[in-house]
């Protein structure tokens, strides 16, 4: 077994239990660890209380041991995996996602998440933030990834690299058109997204075309400098001569770094360098950790071998998994935590213990269509915390919840990573309120207090929280039929 961290384990099993929350862990270890350029990957066996499962880390996903019986064969198609794959099922599915524009590509995503969350100003604005950043991590992995001139200009002058990057790729007179195209995507990109960045007029569309933008030109760009970066021609493109032999070496502007190129032996022509050694610690570029054994293989399926014509078709695998699963377990950290008044809403629900959202503070201050404050979890991105209530639901009645919850009138649903009692964390589906439904002047009608009071009592939040509820100001609905309605549920609720 390998070394590992507290958090890694920790990271590892919330990814498990978020994608197999039917599974229960019983043992997981670290059993293998290779770094392939400057992603690594980290290996872990998992048992359940019902089969055995890979996580492989370095744009993490699991595996069935029983579809992929060894490391090897799970780690292979792992690797393969994010060498290429699709961004989103509308755009086409040869986008390459190659292991050195890794960070590439999440940056992209992150943007991408941005848009979806986005519903003012400030966040359209964040996006233009997001995809300028996206840009800089292009032209920054491609300096590392390989050596385009002797005088570099500033690592973040992005036209400039854009120039040089571009004028390599594609060459002479017969490319004018194709550089023309790559260097105009590049560049549309980059003005639009530093535009959007300090925009006062911003609005959804501009950071959805911003994200657009991005994704056309860095698609064009990472297929142009891979095949570049992968390519070792046939021949000499001076000379025809086949005799390319490799030639080692440094750079003064990647020291510790030994580099190899194609040389022709007879005309003298050079190919592009790539990274093959860490001269400071004489780790190769590709490097291994773990032992050769199968100790952690289950050889009860035997090795698929490849198909050739005439040869039976291998039957479908069974127990694959596709997509991002299904929300089922909710946190509710306000009225909602009185089960029988959430039952009303989700009758499937079931009591799973208490949890907290670390980083968040519990505000009455999300504006109702009754004119009062209700529940909001806000981000606070310090020591505070929010206790609430986990309970397991059908997914199939989560569109009953999200109109109960005035989702798209004030409330959003979030995913949210909770630690719950056993000091786990997991992630969970809860509901915010959105920017512009929050004012912080709003109190909550004495009824609507009560409720998010016996809801903490009958869990058995902390004193100190139910105490804190308590002293929140409450005033009198000035609706008294609705008042006294809503006394008379909470009354019955409690016997």
């Amino acid at each position: 077994m390998l070394k590992f961290t507290e958090e890694e384990i920790e990271e590892v099993r919330e990814y498990f239990e978020w994608q197999a929350p039917d599974l229960e862990v019983i043992f997981m270890q670290k059993v293998h660890s290779e770094a392939v350029l400057n992603t690594r990957h980290d290996v872990w066996d998992i048992h359940t209380d019902k089969d055995r499962w890979w996580v492989i880390t370095g744009g993490t996903n699991l595996y069935s041991q029983e579809q992929f019986p060894n490391v090897d064969l799970a780690l292979t198609f792992h690797i393969g995996l994010m060498l290429r794959i699709p961004r989103s099922e509308k755009q086409q599915e040869d986008d390459l996602r190659i292991l050195p524009f890794g960070p590439v590509f999440e940056k992209m995503e992150e943007a991408g998440t941005a848009v979806t969350n986005a519903h003012d100003l400030a966040a359209y604005q964040a996006v233009g933030v997001r995809s300028r950043e996206t840009l800089l991590e292009l032209i920054g992995v491609a300096q590392d990834a390989a050596i385009w001139t002797d005088k570099p200009p500033q690592r973040a002058n992005f036209r400039a690299w854009t120039e040089i990057i571009c004028n390599d790729l594609l060459p002479g007179d017969t490319n004018k058109e194709r550089r023309g195209a790559l260097k105009g995507a590049l560049e549309s990109a980059w003005t639009f997204s530093n535009w959007l960045t300090h925009s006062k007029s911003a609005t959804w569309i501009d950071a959805e075309m911003a994200h657009s933008l991005i994704q056309h030109a860095i698609g064009m760009a990472t297929s142009l400098i891979v095949r570049e970066l992968r390519g070792v021609p046939g021949e000499c493109p001076d000379c025809g001569s086949p005799r390319l032999e490799p030639e080692h070496g440094e750079n003064t502007e990647s020291a510790g770094v030994l580099w190899e190129r194609p040389r022709c032996a007879d005309c003298g022509w050079a190919g592009r360098p790539v990274p093959i050694l860490d001269l400071e610690n004489g780790q190769p570029i590709i490097t291994r950790e773990g032992e050769e054994a199968d100790e952690c293989s289950i050889m009860a399926v035997p090795l698929r071998t490849i198909l050739k014509p005439g040869n039976p078709a291998i039957e479908p695998l069974k127990n694959t998994r596709t997509g991002v699963p299904e929300h089922v377990v909710y946190f509710a950290y306000g009225s909602n935590m009185s089960t029988a008044r959430l039952r009303k809403r989700m009758p499937s629900c079931k009591p799973l213990g208490i949890a907290t959202l670390p980083g968040h503070a519990l505000r009455f201050h999300k504006r109702s269509v009754d004119k009062s404050g209700k529940c909001n979890a806000l981000a606070t991105g310090d020591d505070n915390s929010v206790m609430g209530v986990l309970f397991s639901f059908d997914p199939v009645e989560r569109a009953a919840l999200d109109k109960a919850e005035g989702v798209g009138r004030g409330y959003e649903h979030a995913t949210v990573t909770v630690i719950n009692d056993k000091g786990r964390r997991r992630k969970v589906l809860t509901y915010l309120a959105t920017s512009d439904h929050i004012d912080d002047s709003l109190k909550p009608y004495g009824w609507y207090k009560d409720f998010v009071l016996a809801g903490g009592r009958e869990h058995g939040l902390s004193p100190e929280y139910i105490d804190y509820i308590q002293s929140v100001e409450a005033i009198e609905d000035p609706d008294k039929t609705r008042d006294d309605k809503q006394r008379a549920t909470l009354g019955s609720l409690e016997r």
